[in-house]
């Protein structure tokens, strides 16, 4: 009988941990790993980076995690990396990429502007 109570808790114990590591850990993990795809794809290194921050978000109806980023050499605009598993409609690993313009706060969408940018959005339409 402990056999089987042991190998019950074991099991218990195993489906807690798959649970805290695919709803808590994975979506992290995935999100850091596409995103830095994304950036290197921009051409963009660790040196370049002045802050980062990461949190959870809500961007349209999509749930996800947002990276906040501030470049050395491009400090007048913020970038936002926006990364969810659900966003399909994207060219490139989930990510979502929007620039504001800090001095004004308006986001960037003309592409003259866009493409001016030290480190532009792939995958323009152009």
């Amino acid at each position: 009988m402990k056999n089987y109570k042991v190998i019950l808790l074991v099991l218990i114990i195993g489906f807690a941990g798959f649970f805290v590591y695919d709803n808590y850990f994975k979506p992290w993990n995935n999100a850091e790993e596409c995103i830095n795809k994304y950036m290197v794809k921009q051409d963009v290194s660790k040196d370049d980076i002045s802050k980062i921050k990461k949190e959870k978000s809500k961007k349209a109806t999509y749930n996800g995690i947002l990276y906040t980023v501030s470049y050395k050499d491009d400090p007048q605009y913020e970038y936002q990396y926006f990364y969810s598993d659900d966003y399909y409609a994207l060219y490139i690993n989930h990510v979502l990429l929007q620039i504001y313009d800090l001095s004004d706060g308006h986001e960037l969408t003309d592409i003259k502007e866009l493409n001016n940018l030290k480190h532009p959005p792939i995958y323009l339409e152009k």
